[in-house]
């Protein structure tokens, strides 16, 4: 028995040592992995920071090598100090300060302006020196600018042709740029960050109190860190390991083995800083807690299982005690395994559950482990997972290694969980078998689920997304950025939104945003930018900035939408929007114009009547009343463009009316233009108002002079007859002849793309107050109602020809015009005249009076509706005008007519927008004319109406002698 105990007590041991040996290897090997691995990891850290520090230096490299080139700069006038003023403001979060010095050492100008400066001497400072010396870049150790800051600087040599003219300098914040890209290394509470000049001065530590100062002053008392920094100093690359007295937690200091890694960081002027990063055992080897828990958890397994089996083979010696040891084992390795958090499963080799911790209990939603104890391994699995289980069961079974998975279990109550599934092989109780480890990640599987769900909606969404870090630089782009900015992601990754600056805002514009998000605050507006193929665009942008856990913000959201067709409609509205209020403006001064016009053309007309025919005098009121003739067409063609009204047509002979429009576009237009006419359509009409006619041409004209208006050219307008057949072709529903008009020009031409758009409404590429973009859209609207076609032709540089063909009418289409020689159309009866304007009822009674009839003049409706009342049958006419003061001409005739029934009333209008010829006549008018009144149309006019009205009275007298009527009424009076 004894003999027994110390073969077991022998046996124990040597297996202990054995399993001791085994955890030792590969726990050593594993260390020295993981070192190595955090080495590398750190060396990445540090080459990122390199990264970061020479892409800065690149950056102002390229600045200041443009700066030591520019004219302004060398000549250092205005203009060069305005360029540093303006480098300073867009850059000054990095940038203290920028300065210029001659080839002496003397400060010429230095941003920001700093009173006592100028003309300083700071040639003893060393990087001036060296800069004098050899005229290369140079990077300065840390030193205390005239400024009053510590700083560093970079020099950059100017000069004047080939002779040296001093340097221009960036100074930075020495300690802000080293922490820009070193603090966020994470080295642990007893790490340490290093950044070194050439010269060993420090430039950035972990503890501030070093910075500024030389490392043999810093680390004269550790052997380990001026090894360090001799590897540094030297230039050089790598790891080393070295250790360093610490302060514990109690007060005192021990010794901590520390493992560095150091590169360097070249920098213009062939000179470099190192950079090191040192991390203590404790933080290096972290990674190996979890595995070296987990190995003793194995070995402790081992170890039991090995007992078990030592005890199996001494129980021929010992069965009492072998009995004993087995049970005490098995309770032990029960108890571990049932404080175990994951979930442990051991099956036979027939894939039946022979134990379970109580972890698959609650992963099962099972609490009596009686009822799982013996079923198959694959009654709990979910059946799209049962065929993969299958495969890595048989793979087991044939001894091979089967890789983690992640599955899906079905519970006992039917839920289904996520777990992560292992196996290995396993022997218990003498048996071979398995051992399967589950755990829960259901948790974890959500919340990357919840993950992808996001990341798919920000890439399917239709807005641009844009990630940036705390200093702008981008870090995602969705989709949607590609497609509308032209930019791919891999093109803008590294880089900042910059590139997508249109010039269409001030610095104040971006600083602004910047302030806002960088403040903590969302900011919201409209920004133009340009996209990669140099078109501008017009986005709807949200910027947020992004809080750690602490509060600090960490990157910046911005979640913009294209808006420029949006953009585009709002201009076109507002355009819309002025074309109605002039039209607007149309409407209401066409009323008082036209009254105005009434009275220059009735006295004019009255003029002329007392004038000799041919007497100069004539003459010249016959060019007065051509005048106010075209005012009267003008006012008719502002309304009609308004569309306030419609212009009649009629024939009119199409050669005079361009010849007319040429000579007075000719007064307009710059001499460096000329003009050629070829009008050889003499004898054509068109059925068109004169007016648009000369509006087809004066656009048409107008649009080629801004062609030219920079060089001058030609101008060619031709007219021409198209035969019948020719003019079928092009236009089908015409059947008889044509007329061709061609304007042509020598100026720029028209690019293919705005050929495409050239007669769409307010598309214009003129300036700013150079026009409405109406012109050519007016002129298609013109001839498209005329019946006929517009067409263009047009190459770049080579000028450009517009071709317009209208159908021809004859010549006997034509209105009659009235004889002028022929006597105007008078009588003796009485009219009653009714206006607010003195003007136009002086006009009238001069005009009636001279054709032979009585006037009465009133010009207040009330009063006139009195005078009706008191004297009905002594007025034969009411002529009144329609807008007047507490009663228009409407509400006048209804007012007439109840007093006196068929009373002859003709209503005149200078405008109105409720009045037209059909309302005119229910509202009892006889006749509606528009002013200004000619007079031998209103003698017409006169004559018509009560000619009329005397043959209803001859009608009613007729009809009451033939018995149709009994009543008598009075005989209408004179003609």
């Amino acid at each position: 028995m004894k003999r027994a105990g110390l073969q077991f007590f022998f046996l124990v041991l040597v297996t202990a040592v054995a399993l001791v040996v085994l955890f030792y290897l590969p726990y050593t090997s594993v260390q020295e992995k993981t070192i190595n691995s955090y080495n590398q990891g750190q060396m990445m850290l540090a080459n990122q920071a390199i990264k970061g520090i020479r892409l800065f230096f690149d950056t102002y490299d390229k600045a200041l090598r443009y700066f030591s080139t520019q004219p302004s700069i060398m000549e250092l006038d205005d203009s060069g100090r305005l360029l540093m003023q303006d480098f300073y403001t867009i850059h000054s979060l990095e940038i203290a300060a920028i300065t210029r010095i001659d080839a002496r050492g003397r400060i010429l100008y230095t941003v920001p302006e700093i009173e006592g400066l100028i003309g300083q001497d700071i040639s003893a400072q060393r990087h001036n020196r060296a800069m004098m010396e050899n005229h290369q870049p140079q990077v300065s150790d840390v030193f205390t600018s005239v400024q009053g800051f510590e700083s560093i600087a970079f020099s950059y040599p100017v000069f004047q042709g080939t002779r040296y003219a001093g340097a221009i300098t960036f100074l930075f914040p020495f300690a802000q740029l080293a922490g820009k890209y070193l603090e966020t290394i994470d080295v642990g509470d007893n790490g340490m960050t290093l950044l070194l000049s050439r010269q060993g001065v420090c430039l950035y530590c972990s503890d501030r109190s070093h910075v500024g100062r030389n490392v043999k002053e810093i680390f004269a008392d550790s052997p380990g860190l001026q090894a360090l920094s001799q590897r540094m100093l030297s230039r050089g690359r790598g790891s080393l390991s070295f250790s360093v007295t610490r302060k514990t937690g109690d007060g005192g200091a021990g010794k901590v083995k520390e493992y560095a890694v150091f590169a360097p960081v070249d920098l213009p002027g062939n000179t470099f800083w190192s950079i090191a990063i040192a991390s203590p055992e404790n933080v290096v080897l972290a990674t190996m807690t979890d595995f070296r828990d987990q190995w003793i958890l194995v070995t402790s397994v081992v170890l039991i299982i090995v007992l078990v089996l030592s005890f199996f083979l001494t129980r021929a010696l010992a069965a009492s005690a072998q009995e004993k040891q087995r049970k005490r084992v098995e309770d032990q390795l029960r108890r571990l395994l049932e404080y175990l958090p994951a979930g442990i499963v051991v099956w036979d080799q027939e894939a039946t559950m022979i134990y379970i911790n109580h972890a698959v209990l609650e992963l099962l939603d099972e609490g009596d482990p009686e009822k799982i104890l013996g079923r198959k391994t694959f009654d709990f699995i979910h059946p799209d997972f049962r065929d993969k289980v299958r495969r890595r069961y048989e793979t087991l079974l044939e001894g091979g290694h089967v890789a983690p998975e992640v599955i899906r279990l079905q519970t006992a109550t039917g839920r289904e969980k996520i777990v992560e599934l292992d196996s290995v092989p396993f022997t218990f109780n003498r048996e071979a078998c398995f051992i399967s480890l589950l755990v829960d990640v259901e948790e974890r599987y959500k919340a990357e689920e919840t993950r992808r769900r996001l990341v798919t909606a920000i890439e399917q969404a239709r807005e641009s997304i844009v990630i940036t870090d705390n200093r702008g630089v981008i870090e995602y782009v969705n989709p949607a950025f590609t497609d509308v900015t032209g930019y791919s992601r891999d093109e803008v990754i590294g880089l900042t939104p910059r590139i997508l600056r249109s010039g269409e805002h001030d610095t104040d514009f971006y600083r602004t945003i910047w302030e806002t998000i960088t403040a903590g605050r969302v900011w919201q507006g409209r920004i133009v930018n340009r996209r990669k193929d140099g078109t501008l665009f017009t986005e709807s942008a949200t910027i947020s900035p992004v809080r750690n856990t602490i509060g600090q913000i960490t990157h910046f959201v911005a979640v913009k939408r294209d808006i420029t067709h949006e953009v585009e409609l709002e201009a076109q509205l507002r355009q819309a929007q002025k074309m109605e209020a002039i039209g607007t403006l149309a409407g209401g001064i066409a009323h008082d114009f036209n009254n105005i016009l009434g009275a220059i053309l009735g006295f004019t007309d009255m003029a002329l009547l007392h004038c000799e025919p041919g007497s100069p005098l004539h003459e010249n009121l016959s060019h007065i009343r051509k005048g106010g003739k075209r005012a009267a067409d003008l006012v008719q063609q502002i309304l009609t463009f308004s569309r306030m009204t419609t212009a009649e047509k009629e024939p009119v002979p199409v050669v005079p009316l361009v010849r007319e429009s040429l000579k007075l576009l000719r007064a307009s237009l710059p001499a460096t233009i000329e003009i050629e006419q070829e009008l050889d359509a003499a004898g054509m009409n068109v059925l068109a108002n004169p007016v648009k006619i000369q509006q087809v041409v004066m656009n048409l004209c107008t649009n080629a002079f801004h062609a030219m208006r920079d060089k001058g050219g030609l101008l060619t307008v031709t007219l021409a007859p198209v035969p019948a057949a020719e003019c079928r072709r092009m236009l089908t529903s015409v059947k008889g002849d044509c007329v061709r008009l061609t304007v042509s020009d020598t100026g720029t031409g028209i690019d293919p793309e705005t050929m495409e758009r050239i007669f769409d409404p307010f598309f214009t590429t003129k300036g700013p107050g150079e026009g409405t973009g109406l012109g050519l859209s007016v002129v298609h609207g013109i001839v498209r109602d005329l019946g006929g076609t517009i067409t263009v032709s047009s190459d770049p540089g080579q000028g450009t020809v517009f071709t317009v063909i209208l159908p021809a009418v004859r010549r006997d289409l034509s209105p009659v015009l009235a004889n002028l020689n022929e006597p105007l159309p008078g009588g003796t009866e009485h009219i009653l005249i009714v206006d607010d304007e003195t003007d136009i009822l002086e006009t009238c009674k001069m005009m009636l009076q001279h054709l032979g009839y009585a006037v009465t003049l009133c010009s207040r409706p009330l009063e006139a509706v009195e005078l009706v009342r008191a004297q009905e049958e002594l007025y034969d006419l009411v002529i009144t005008d329609q807008t007047m003061p507490k009663m228009t001409g409407t509400e006048l005739i209804n007012a007439l007519l109840s007093i006196r029934p068929g009373l002859p009333i003709i209503l005149c209008t200078g405008y109105s927008d409720k009045v037209n010829e059909e309302v005119a006549r229910r509202a009892g008018a006889r006749r509606l004319l528009m002013k200004p009144v000619e007079l031998r149309k209103l003698a017409r006019a006169i004559r018509e109406v009560l000619d009329e009205g005397v043959s209803r009275s001859s009608r009613s007298r007729a009809g009451e002698e033939g018995g149709v009527s009994g009543a008598s009424s009075p005989a209408g009076q004179g003609t």
